[in-house]
């Protein structure tokens, strides 16, 4: 298709009001608005609500690079990109994730997409008896981050000195990377 199709247009219009106003704040009718068509148009396209959500919904390629980086560091570069991304586009497509998760789709998606764009790559690099353990209890603290800086909007963490939340939720993540297996 070309690169103003009907298709990009619904798709692009969707990307941001599903990332500004949540999966429920979103109708088809406003992404068909915002895409200069009519709301068949969009159904014709995506077939439904939660297909064209779940077609929009990019991956995170800083976050693929931080997974990437040294495992020796990991634990600080994931809290800073937490700290650093609570108003970027990332944090908005998860907490329309979040805001949509009760559909069996997309909880689907959220576990698949957990585990192929965070547990299964550093599960592969950090060896040890319980490498894939290891990563979900990463993913869990991880996640438990991102709830409370991106969803909730915890002031006492909102306002703490950066630093000092980057070296200590940094290293209690760090931990499970670096510790050594229960006997």
């Amino acid at each position: 298709m070309p690169p103003n199709s009907p298709r990009d247009a619904i798709r692009g219009a969707a990307t941001e009001l599903f990332a500004r106003d949540g999966y429920a704040g979103t109708t088809v009718r406003a992404i068909a608005a915002a895409a200069g068509c009519d709301p068949a148009l969009v159904i014709r396209h995506f077939g439904s609500k939660e297909a064209l959500f779940l077609a929009t919904v990019p991956a995170s390629t800083e976050l693929a690079r931080i997974l990437a980086g040294p495992v020796e560091s990991l634990g600080r570069e994931l809290v800073g990109f937490v700290l650093g991304a609570s108003e970027s586009r990332v944090a908005g497509v998860y907490r329309a994730m979040l805001s949509a998760s009760d559909r069996p789709e997309i909880k689907e998606r959220l576990r698949a997409s957990m585990h192929d764009v965070f547990v299964g790559p550093l599960a592969d690099r950090i060896g040890g008896a319980y490498p894939e353990l290891r990563a979900r209890l990463v993913a869990a603290q991880f996640a438990g981050l991102i709830n409370a800086y991106w969803l909730v909007a915890d002031p006492v963490l909102r306002n703490a000195d950066r630093s000092a939340t980057v070296e200590l939720y940094g290293d209690a993540i760090q931990r499970l990377l670096d510790s050594d297996d229960p006997p």
